[in-house]
């Protein structure tokens, strides 16, 4: 007989009765359901199915039970009793190996299908509250001068995304042993191909940049063979890491590679060669996009049209982790970093941030028109 009752049971296997035989009042009767037996008794254990996942991948019980952090003879127990619960055989036992059968390479399709839809729906929920932890990694100039300024637009746009900024000066990045996202590198970039894609970002210009004081008066004329009778500017670690960046590569393109010697003043880091040459301390090779700020606000100024294009192998390159490469890291913050890839490569495009020309001054904007000309 089946008693018609609506009831949460906190204690199973209880009737909701008095002692006395009489139902609860706080119990409502309402229908009856019938049982309704769960479709999933016959799947064989989910602990199982990651471990054979594992096994598969592997092709190895050694280094499923390393990555699992369980013992050898526990993945062969499991796969023993998967087999049995299957009623097959999964793997084919070599004399140095293992390889699937038929049914092994059926089921793990199906069973990886399995695994990343469970997989996609808890990070959904893990992910629903979470704020979104981006890191960005790019050389130290490149991020001061031109990432740090377009962050605050990109924080308004996008308040859920907490930013995380990385220098990656004198080293090769890692993107996955490093856990980043995002990385601004030289092109061709040195990460392997098979955990990372890339896309071209922008080409550096070279060119000589003082403070207008330098040029107050007409001291400084637009002759690149003046440069021979002021301090000249130098970053040693730009000029180690790229000839093109150099003074001497400069002088020599424009046939002043025999002028006498000019006074030095050498920095180890451009943002320090930079602030050297907003004070007047002499002449230094800026680099645009990184000095076009600086350019803007009125602070440096261009006293040549002259100038040296880095070569194209030479232009820098954003690169991002390949999800497919690495399935549980990479499908946490895909999204976002394709929203910050996005974002990244139109910020220099956007005509409302970057019409940096109309607000030069007039006394920043000497070669400029030389330069549109000669522009490839």
């Amino acid at each position: 007989m089946c008693v018609p009752i609506n009831y949460r049971q906190e204690c199973y296997g209880r009737w909701p009765y008095r002692a006395n035989g009489h139902p609860s009042l706080r119990h409502e009767l309402t229908s009856c359901e019938d049982h309704v037996p769960s479709p999933y008794r016959s799947l064989p254990p989910l602990g199982t199915t990651r471990t054979f996942e594992a096994v598969a991948r592997n092709l190895s019980f050694t280094r499923a039970a390393d990555e699992l952090a369980l013992t050898q003879s526990a993945v062969s127990h499991q796969i023993r009793a998967l087999e049995d619960h299957l009623g097959t055989r999964l793997f084919r036992r070599l004399h140095r190996g293992i390889e699937l059968t038929v049914d092994g390479r059926t089921f793990l399709e199906g069973t990886r299908a399995g695994l990343d839809s469970i997989l996609l729906a808890s990070e959904r929920l893990r992910n629903q509250h979470r704020v979104g932890v981006l890191t960005v990694a790019a050389p130290a100039a490149f991020a001061i001068w031109w990432l740090v300024p377009r962050l605050g637009r990109f924080a308004a746009l996008h308040p859920e995304i907490e930013v995380r900024i990385a220098t990656i000066d004198g080293r090769e990045p890692d993107l996955w042993r490093d856990g980043i996202d995002l990385a601004v590198v030289k092109r061709p970039a040195r990460i392997a191909v098979n955990q990372s894609t890339e896309m071209p970002l922008l080409r550096e210009v070279v060119f000589p940049v003082c403070s207008p004081s330098l040029i107050s008066g007409g001291s400084l004329t637009r002759s690149p063979s003046e440069l021979t009778r002021y301090p000249l500017i130098e970053c040693e670690a730009v000029e180690a890491e790229d000839v093109e960046f150099s003074w001497s590569t400069w002088l020599d393109r424009f046939g002043l590679d025999g002028a006498p010697a000019t006074r030095r003043l050498r920095f180890s880091h451009f943002g320090v060669a930079l602030s050297a040459a907003v004070d007047g301390l002499g002449v230094a090779l800026g680099r645009s996009p990184m000095v076009d700020a600086e350019l803007a606000a009125g602070r440096l100024v261009r006293p040549f049209a002259k100038r040296v294009v880095a070569k194209a192998s030479e232009i820098l390159a954003l690169a991002w982790r390949d999800s497919g490469a690495h399935r549980t890291s990479g499908s946490r913050r895909s999204g976002t970093s394709h929203l910050t890839r996005r974002a990244v490569v139109n910020s220099p495009l956007d005509p409302a941030e970057c019409q940096h020309r109309r607000r030069i001054p007039a006394h920043a904007r000497i070669g400029w028109q030389a330069e549109q000309r000669d522009a490839p």
